[in-house]
């Protein structure tokens, strides 16, 4: 990829970071919980992988993201451990939703990310 190419997609993948927050909310108040928690978790997904591109920090998976986010951003102290928490948290969550049978979240589940969810994209955004 060209650095045009490049800067396209971290403009894309920050937007999707706020498009896939602005599905949760619609997903909250349908009161579907796990997949709010799958909307919050990619839109921390998605801007964390943003700013690593555009540090030109590579990573192959989603557990390879987060694991270069910490070493690269929340080790320096742009991101404090407990900003950073909460993508951690989605990440594990996330997958418990997705994959596990007869489990659901719940609103008081929700209500406890979505804020932090919301601080973690705007910290974040800074950083660019």
């Amino acid at each position: 990829m060209d650095k045009n190419e490049i800067n396209e997609f971290i403009n894309y993948r920050i937007s999707k970071a706020d498009e896939v927050y602005a599905a949760a909310i619609i997903l909250y108040d349908a009161e579907q919980w796990n997949s709010a928690i799958n909307r919050l978790y990619y839109a921390c997904f998605y801007i964390a992988s943003a700013l690593l591109l555009k540090r030109g920090v590579g990573a192959k998976s989603h557990a390879g993201v987060i694991a270069k986010f910490s070493e690269c951003v929340v080790r320096s102290g742009e991101v404090t451990a407990d900003e950073y928490r909460v993508y951690s948290k989605l990440l594990n969550w996330r997958t418990k939703g997705d994959y596990s049978d007869m489990f659901d979240f719940t609103k008081e589940d929700v209500d406890d990310v979505l804020l932090p969810t919301r601080h973690f994209i705007d910290k974040v955004k800074t950083l660019f």
